[in-house]
C-alpha cells in the first residue's frame, strides 16, 4: 500500500504523473471539447434544448466515455471516439424508426400527458408523471397563471415543459398562489365560490361544502380565487 503524505504537494497536484502530464491533460480537452461539439451538432438542434428521457441517457453515456481519458495517462481518446460515434449512429437510428412507429417513439422518449382539463387536476396523470402539486403550480406561476380557472387544458411535454391552453372564458379557480401568502389569498377569494383543495372542482355553496368532491371523493374545501390585476 502506498504511504501517503500531506505534505506531499506534488502527489496532491500531480497525483502519481509527472508535471509535464498536464500539458497533456491541456491537448486531451481541446480533443475533448472538439469531438463534443461535433457530436452535438450531429445530434440535432433538439438535443441542445430541454431533453427528452432518451436525450439525457444519450448525454450522460457521453459523459462516462469521455471522462475517464481527461484525467488519465493510460486511456486513449480512441474508446471515446468510438462510443460517440454509436451513440450518434443508435439515435439516429431510434429516432428513424420513431417516425414510422409511434409506439417506439413514445415508449423511448415518452408521450404528451395532460394534467389539467377544463380547471381541473387530472390526479391520475399527476401520477403517471410524478408531478406533483408544487411543481406544477410552481409552472403555472412562472407562465404568469394565478389559479386554475384561467386554465382549459395544461399537458407536460415529453421534454419535461408544461403548455398551457388558456381558457376562453375566466372563471373561479383552485389558487395556485403561494399558500403562505395569507392577504394575496383574501384578496383574490370570491364569495360563495369553492375549490376542492385536491382536484380544484369548482361548486357554488353558501355555506363551505359538508359534502365530498364529486371528482376525487376528497374534503378539502377551499374559496375559489379570481385573478388579481396589478
Amino acid at each position: 500500500m502506498p504511504d501517503f503524505q500531506l505534505t506531499d504537494i506534488h502527489r496532491i497536484l500531480f497525483g502519481n504523473a509527472p508535471p509535464t502530464f498536464l500539458i497533456e491533460a491541456a491537448i486531451r480537452t481541446s480533443l475533448t471539447y472538439v469531438l463534443l461539439v461535433v457530436v452535438m451538432r450531429l445530434l440535432g438542434r433538439r438535443v441542445a434544448a430541454q431533453f427528452t428521457l432518451f436525450e439525457i441517457s444519450i448525454v450522460v453515456t457521453l459523459a462516462a466515455a469521455i471522462g475517464v481519458p481527461l484525467q488519465s495517462g493510460d486511456r486513449g481518446l480512441l474508446p471515446p471516439l468510438i462510443i460517440a460515434v454509436v451513440v450518434i449512429v443508435l439515435q439516429r437510428l431510434v429516432m428513424r424508426i420513431g417516425m414510422r412507429h409511434r409506439r417506439i417513439e413514445t415508449a423511448i422518449s415518452t408521450d404528451v400527458a395532460p394534467l389539467i382539463r377544463q380547471g381541473e387536476l387530472l390526479i391520475d396523470g399527476m401520477a403517471r408523471t410524478v408531478v406533483g402539486r408544487n411543481k406544477l403550480f410552481e409552472l403555472l406561476r412562472l407562465q404568469g397563471f394565478q389559479h386554475l380557472g384561467q386554465i382549459s387544458r395544461a399537458f407536460l411535454e415529453p421534454s419535461g415543459s408544461l403548455s398551457v391552453v388558456p381558457a376562453e372564458a375566466c372563471r373561479p379557480g383552485l389558487s395556485v398562489l403561494p399558500e403562505f401568502d395569507d392577504t394575496l389569498q383574501q384578496e383574490a377569494r370570491v364569495d360563495v365560490h369553492w375549490a376542492c383543495g385536491c382536484c380544484g372542482r369548482l361548486v357554488e355553496s353558501d355555506p363551505a361544502p359538508v359534502s365530498d368532491c364529486a371528482s376525487c371523493h376528497q374534503h378539502t374545501w377551499t374559496p375559489a380565487v379570481l385573478e388579481l390585476k396589478a
